[in-house]
């Protein structure tokens, strides 16, 4: 089996446990942790990585011959970000309160298809796709269209978190 596979689906359990124990109340991250809670600077480094590593990894992979190092980093970073991102998210599902979630599970919905599609385009996973519209080509496109979906949606988060909207 491929460790690379091995490696990003410990990543994914570990996420999904994390996101369990926060839903179960069984840890707690939305602590105050300088004027923000906890949850939120996870969300914040995990949102930032995929935001600035996107251009850094589209420039880099055209100049650089040591791709496999690259595609590493761009696979395990945003596993590492999606997990961080999913820290807020179960913590804001988990509130008695539960906040206006509108562009928050937009956003969480992009992550997840952007994880989804990434993992096929990287493990060469299409080909047990059986659907015959549903191509590595047509994988790529829509991995790189929700990039665009990302941006959009997150600068719409991050005003209305701050009042701006």
């Amino acid at each position: 089996m491929n460790p690379r596979l091995v490696i990003a689906v410990a990543i994914l359990a570990l996420t999904a446990a994390v996101m369990a124990a926060i839903l179960l109340d069984l840890v707690n991250f939305g602590f105050i942790l300088g004027p923000y809670r906890f949850s939120h600077w996870m969300s914040w480094i995990g949102s930032l990585w995929v935001a600035v590593y996107v251009p850094i990894y589209h420039v880099l992979k055209q100049r650089m011959s040591r791709i496999k190092v690259l595609i590493d980093v761009h696979c395990f970073g945003f596993l590492i970000a999606f997990l961080l991102i999913s820290i807020h998210f179960a913590g804001q599902m988990s509130r008695p309160a539960l906040p206006d979630l509108g562009e928050g599970i937009a956003l969480y919905v992009v992550m997840l298809s952007l994880v989804t599609t990434g993992l096929v385009q990287r493990f060469g996973t299409a080909s047990l796709v059986k659907r015959k519209h549903y191509t590595p080509r047509f994988n790529r496109a829509l991995h790189i269209s929700l990039i665009t979906a990302f941006y959009i949606i997150i600068v719409v988060h991050a005003a209305t978190g701050i009042g701006l909207i």
